[in-house]
């Protein structure tokens, strides 16, 4: 090689090297803005929201009340009297309710005396069993019924003694419908509670959470014969869209009422999910802070070059997130009592760490794809290891007070809704599970997990 070409090249990066600013061509180095590549989330699953529901049914006593004085007006009717019809004399054991679930039956042993056809002037005591089961239903506009149990006009066979025993035993059953029907109107407090789910919660600066119903069906039911407080409990279920909205309190959707369905399985807890969006602007005030402890401090390991990051900005392109980093530094020959400057650009991609729930960029690298010059100058500087020291120091601590915003969700998501029922709320967990880089900024996917129940007293 000839020994004053070797010598001029080595004047030419000394003086590169030495000339205060004259590595701060940024046009000949800067990554440009490309917008980020359109990228679809997953659909926010589906809510579950459990709603026990316990309602009172009639008490058996009544029925039975009912029944005898059925009995004792039939009486006094003329020929047609269906007591008279069976036998000069009709009585009968207390009523048996029975449950199976949603279902009851009600059981009745009817006596009664007929004419002795051998033996004129005496009477034969006969028995007769009857049952009438019926499910405990719920109609669509929120009533619940027991529709075998009323009284069905026209019974087939009337002159048989079983369709008279049947007919007996409905009017007791026929009762126990109407009451039912009576107690069990919840379309107006169910109407409420629609209106109440759909307002907004706040659960943070500027976040909230909106659960969107969009259907309520009724589950399983299963019938309690107490004979002080007979009832039926039973659970509704809401499927609804939970969304997590930052910024801006979001106006009720209004939605009305639907009508209440069969059971439809849904899927198991609450869940909820939505995007976090951490703006350019707040992570270049976060790393520019005097806490990062960034800027202005010599990189360890730098030596005689003592180099130092000056000035450090984010941005986005094409997917990835740009470091701009402003370096400064003492080159080998300094031609001047100044410090060189020289602008840099790194690219990287963001990864979530659930478990310190940071962002980080690990494959955080040079600009390799100019061939400028200036990317030999920041492979140099490169080997008193900036490129690891952002590495380490470039994160985004979304986790910080996930905590503190996890207690106060339980906190809002355990109050009244309306005047007869409250929310319950079990917050598992409150997590950031990926995060990409979009135009804004880190865009990450929130998601809270647990169990709702709306607690009623209807």
């Amino acid at each position: 090689m000839n020994p004053f070409k070797g010598l001029f090249c080595f004047f030419l990066i000394s003086l590169a090297l030495g000339a205060s600013g004259c590595a701060t061509s940024e046009s000949a180095l800067m990554v440009p803005v490309r917008p980020s590549p359109m990228r679809t989330l997953k659909r926010v699953p589906d809510a579950k929201l459990r709603i026990p529901l316990v309602v009172a049914l009639p008490k058996m006593e009544e029925m039975e009340k009912h029944l005898a004085q059925f009995v004792k007006d039939d009486w006094k009717k003329a020929e047609k009297s269906l007591s008279k019809s069976l036998g000069t004399t009709v009585w009968w054991d207390p009523l048996d309710w029975d449950s199976d679930g949603n279902t009851m039956t009600a059981r009745m042993q009817v006596h009664y005396k007929v004419p002795d056809k051998e033996n004129p002037g005496q009477e034969i005591e006969k028995d007769l069993k009857v049952d009438l089961a019926s499910a405990l239903k719920w109609t669509e506009d929120w009533h619940l019924e027991a529709p075998s149990f009323k009284d069905e006009e026209g019974t087939k066979d009337e002159d048989t003694d079983e369709a008279k025993g049947k007919k007996i035993l409905q009017q007791g059953t026929a009762k126990f419908h109407e009451i039912l029907k009576a107690k069990s109107d919840f379309r107006s407090k169910a109407k409420e509670l629609w209106k109440k789910i759909q307002e907004p919660i706040r659960v943070g600066e500027d976040i909230w959470l909106q659960i969107l119903p969009h259907s309520v069906s009724v589950g399983d039911s299963h019938i309690v014969l107490d004979k002080l407080s007979p009832r039926m409990e039973t659970v509704l279920e809401i499927i609804a869209q939970p969304n997590v909205i930052f910024g801006h309190k979001p106006a009720p959707l209004n939605e009305d009422l639907p009508p209440l369905t069969d059971f439809k399985r849904g899927p198991d807890g609450f869940h909820a999910q939505s995007n976090l969006k951490v703006s350019f602007k707040e992570v270049n005030k976060l790393l520019a802070s005097p806490k990062a402890g960034i800027i202005g401090k010599p990189l360890p390991g730098s030596s005689d070059k003592n180099i130092k990051l000056t000035g450090l900005r984010l941005y986005g392109s094409g997917g990835q997130v740009v470091v701009e980093a402003q370096v400064e530094y003492q080159p080998v020959l300094n031609l001047s009592s100044k410090p060189s400057k020289l602008t840099v650009y790194l690219l990287g991609t963001p990864e979530y760490h659930e478990k310190e729930q940071v962002i980080d960029f690990p494959d955080l690298d040079f600009d390799v794809k100019s061939d400028d010059f200036l990317v030999q100058m920041a492979t140099f500087i490169d080997g008193d290891g900036m490129k690891e020291q952002l590495r380490e120091k470039a994160v985004i601590p979304v986790g910080k007070n996930m905590d503190e915003l996890k207690g106060y969700l339980v906190k809002m998501l355990n109050r009244p809704l309306g005047g007869f029922a409250r929310l319950k709320t079990t917050v598992s967990s409150f997590r950031m599970e990926e995060a990409i880089v979009t135009d804004y900024g880190i865009e990450g996917r929130v998601s809270l997990d647990g169990d709702a129940d709306v607690v009623v007293n209807w």
